[in-house]
């Protein structure tokens, strides 16, 4: 005979078995789904792919497809050349040595030559050169050798040549640059320069003459040394006498002999 507390939990335990009866073959079916998913190894997420660009800049890598064109050749840029600077010299044109024709007095312009420096203002008797200057000329005067250059005349030395006073009876082309014209008073005409007196002669050339005596220069010879005469100062240069005269206010010198 049965109880009631055996007729009460009949039907509960027939419940659970059905649940399990329904519930267990439905667990074993997703069991092996549920371990599937989780034993399944994950796909590695992809990387970046590394290009090598250490040689970029002077050979292109073959990922980029750049092709490699050669540079352009560029010319050297011109550069001018810097000015150099000019050497400026005063306007004085080469002189040309022409003789004049004959019986042809040559006039000069004083004004213009005195006080212009010249070759023949330097002259120094007795001075030495180991050389002669360029463009010389050689001549003789009474057998005695003598060597020109533009005023100054020279004579042979040990050691050279030496200045000496212009020698009477020198004959030149043409008289020394910056000579000047000086009136002798009797119809003559000198061309005065380094304390000689040239007087053209009938071949058209230059001879040097005797001092004349009582004529007027504008300006003393190189090299004239004073003297002093009667209390007075003269100068004197070649065995000549010059004594300072005024002329329109002017001093100039007047050969005179003692």
């Amino acid at each position: 005979m049965k109880t009631a507390t055996d007729f009460i939990r009949m039907p509960s335990l027939s419940k659970t078995g059905r649940l399990l009866a329904v519930g267990l073959p439905a667990l074993l079916l997703a069991f092996p789904l549920l371990c599937a998913d989780r034993g399944a190894p994950r796909a590695a997420a992809p990387r970046a792919a590394v290009v090598d660009r250490t040689s970029h800049g002077s050979v292109r890598h073959v990922d980029t497809h750049v092709v490699q064109r050669p540079a352009p050749a560029r010319p050297e840029p011109v550069r001018p050349e810097p000015a150099r600077p000019v050497e400026v010299r005063p306007n004085v044109a080469p002189r040309t040595v022409v003789a004049p024709p004959r019986n042809v007095v040559v006039h000069r312009d004083v004004e213009a030559d005195v006080h212009r420096a010249h070759v023949w203002d330097d002259f120094a008797f007795g001075r030495r050169l180991r050389t002669l200057p360029v463009g010389f000329l050689n001549f003789q005067v009474g057998g005695v050798p003598y060597w020109y250059d533009d005023g100054i005349y020279y004579q042979q030395a040990t050691d050279g040549y030496q200045e000496v006073y212009p020698p009477v009876g020198a004959e030149i082309p043409e008289p020394p640059d910056g000579a000047i014209e000086i009136d002798g008073g009797g119809g003559e005409v000198y061309y005065y320069a380094g304390g000689a007196f040239y007087e053209q002669q009938a071949d058209g050339s230059y001879a040097i003459v005797p001092t004349p005596i009582g004529v007027v220069v504008p300006e003393l010879p190189p090299g004239a040394a004073p003297i002093s005469i009667n209390g007075t100062t003269a100068y004197q240069f070649n065995g000549i006498d010059y004594e300072p005269v005024f002329v329109n206010g002017v001093t100039q010198y007047q050969t005179f002999a003692q």
